[in-house]
């Protein structure tokens, strides 16, 4: 009897234990590995400029070790260097005076050019293995990089935005932190007076002009091992036009005198609302053709009225799909009609809000902007970042709105977690499973406790 039981507590444990690896391995049968480490998507790379303090985190590779429950204490993260054979090496000795391992981070104090490469950031305990890689770029001078090392940001004409001095949480900050308009410092510049600093790493313009657009610089000092260094970040500010108003003037009426000199109301769609979706079958939609650059002109084309631009890619309804946690990139493509790229807008929105007012500001942001030509057509493509994904982004509606003087075209697109809930359905299946071992056993002890008292009975009973 004691055998049994010690037998059905072992095929417990090691049913529990097969369970728990079914539900590892369904995760991370998603991830490639390669010599014997799981490898994870790229983070976001760093662009710098050579002279400043440089700190490089694995932010993605973290927050993933974070989610399947290792802890600092567990295992060592290390960096090396990737070079052209594809494998790593440890940064020479010679080097790490000036570029040092610390706290999860690699510190380059001061970044110099030769740093620029790719750099593998590992994490190793007794059985597990997981990198992901970073690429950094350090440039010599500044001026010729400014669209490089910048972080692109729009506003709207009239509107106050608001500018924060990004990815400055690892630093030891000394002193105040002092903002530049181009290279003239902000608290002496000409338009002083419509610039507020609500804290210490950020900065509002308020009602924004054309004026306002250039290069907005934040530069700090820091203290690292009681020696200070110097940090700047780049915000590259992009002013677009407030939607344009189009008056349809009367062919024929003659305005009366109780209209003279009434201001002019826009008209409000009454019906449908914002956001309905009409359901139809699929039908192929118009093509416009473009006039060819040699042929002659006819009377109709002279004056040709303005055509909307036309989004190519995303299709309205479309749904991208990733892994909680990983990085996404989403990108709008969009022809820009008959006019030249320089005349058609193309955006993101996030639940109706730009992506700086969003909610979703501080881990999204936009890309920057790229025209192309294809077959005399003008094409924009407008790129946006997800640097972590969480479950609260599924039920955001991300909107890519292009528009010119001819129209406004959007399409509402979304983003789903792939594994959630095959998740879920491993989980409950291995816990079925072993609940069904548990019943089985337990069943079998049961019965066989039951026959083994019968059979001493009715030996009892013989011998009496």
């Amino acid at each position: 009897m004691i055998i049994r039981e010690e037998f059905a507590l072992v095929l417990i444990s090691l049913t529990l234990v097969l369970s728990i690896n079914m539900v590892v391995a369904s995760r991370m049968s998603k991830i490639p590995m390669r010599g014997g480490c799981f490898r994870l998507s790229s983070e976001v790379p760093e662009l710098h400029l050579q002279g400043e303090a440089v700190v490089l985190r694995c932010v993605f590779l973290e927050r993933y070790l974070s989610r399947q429950g290792f802890s600092q204490n567990e295992g060592a993260m290390s960096f090396l260097r990737v070079v052209d054979t594809g494998s790593g090496e440890s940064i020479p000795i010679e080097e790490r005076v000036r570029v040092k391992e610390q706290r999860r981070r690699l510190w380059f104090l001061p970044a110099q050019a030769r740093d620029s490469g790719t750099y593998s950031c590992e994490y190793r305990n007794a059985s597990y293995c997981c990198a992901s890689t970073i690429a950094l770029q350090v440039y010599d001078a500044r001026q010729p990089h400014l669209d490089m090392i910048s972080y692109p940001m729009s506003a709207p004409h009239g509107q106050n935005m608001k500018l924060s001095c990004h990815h400055i949480k690892e630093f030891n900050i000394s002193g105040n932190l002092t903002w530049y308009k181009d290279a003239t410092p902000i608290a002496s510049s000409m338009n002083r007076t419509r610039y507020r600093r609500e804290t210490n790493t950020s900065l509002t313009v308020q009602n924004v002009g054309w004026t306002d657009e250039g290069f907005y610089t934040c530069q700090l000092q820091i203290l690292f091992n009681s020696t200070e260094y110097t940090v700047t970040r780049v915000i590259k500010l992009s002013v677009t036009a407030p939607e344009p108003r189009h008056t349809l003037p009367s062919a024929t009426a003659t305005p009366s005198h109780s209209s003279v000199g009434l201001e002019t109301v826009r008209p409000k769609i009454v019906d449908p609302v914002n956001g309905t979706f009409f359901h139809s079958t699929l039908a192929p939609e118009p093509r416009h053709t473009l006039p060819s650059a040699t042929a002659t002109p006819s009377h109709s084309s002279v004056g040709l009225e303005t055509v909307r631009p036309k989004i190519i890619d995303p299709v309205n309804g479309t749904f991208f799909h990733s892994t909680l946690g990983s990085s996404l990139l989403i990108m709008c493509k969009a022809s820009s009609g008959n006019q030249s790229a320089d005349t058609t807008e193309v955006t993101w929105l996030i639940n109706g809000h730009t992506v700086q007012e969003s909610f979703l500001s501080s881990r999204v942001l936009m890309g920057e902007k790229k025209v192309t030509v294809e077959n005399g057509v003008n094409y924009i493509e407008l790129g946006l970042i997800f640097l972590e994904l969480f479950e609260e982004d599924t039920r955001a509606e991300i909107k890519c709105v292009a528009q010119n003087h001819g129209g406004r075209e959007e399409v509402v697109v979304q983003v789903r977690l792939e594994d959630s809930t095959f998740m879920w359905f491993i989980v409950a299946a291995a816990g079925t499973v072993c609940f069904l071992m548990m019943a089985c056993v337990i069943l079998y002890q049961l019965l066989n406790t039951r026959r083994k008292t019968k059979y001493m009975l009715a030996r009892q009973s013989s011998t009496f």
